[in-house]
């Protein structure tokens, strides 16, 4: 039987919100948590402009930029179980790349 207890699946300590801040460098008060229902309806059912996605390297977690207004955006993070979670950022907060080495661009 094999262990997996020290096997990473995405960033050690990090998730929801924190990652997010993390992954932006940015403060935590300044990420928004968004309801799915309305994170869902301003990406997906608003066809929203998808920006950018990053993949971490060491699991199967995305998380993907969307532009709801000029100065907006929505994040989406998928976990490796498939489960969605929505947060909000200035514009001003987020970059084109990821500012962590184990996250890359993917588009």
């Amino acid at each position: 039987m094999r262990s997996y207890e020290n096997r990473s699946h995405g960033t050690p300590g990090r998730r929801g919100r924190n990652l997010i801040a993390h992954l932006f460098d940015v403060d935590l008060g300044r990420v928004e948590s968004l309801s799915w229902p309305l994170g869902n309806r301003v990406t997906v059912e608003a066809d929203a402009r998808r920006l950018f996605r990053f993949a971490h390297r060491r699991s199967t977690r995305t998380v993907t930029a969307f532009e709801v207004t000029d100065y907006t955006r929505v994040l989406r993070l998928r976990t490796p179980v498939g489960r969605e979670k929505f947060y909000g950022l200035a514009t001003a907060d987020i970059g084109a790349e990821p500012t962590r080495d184990d996250w890359v661009r993917t588009d």
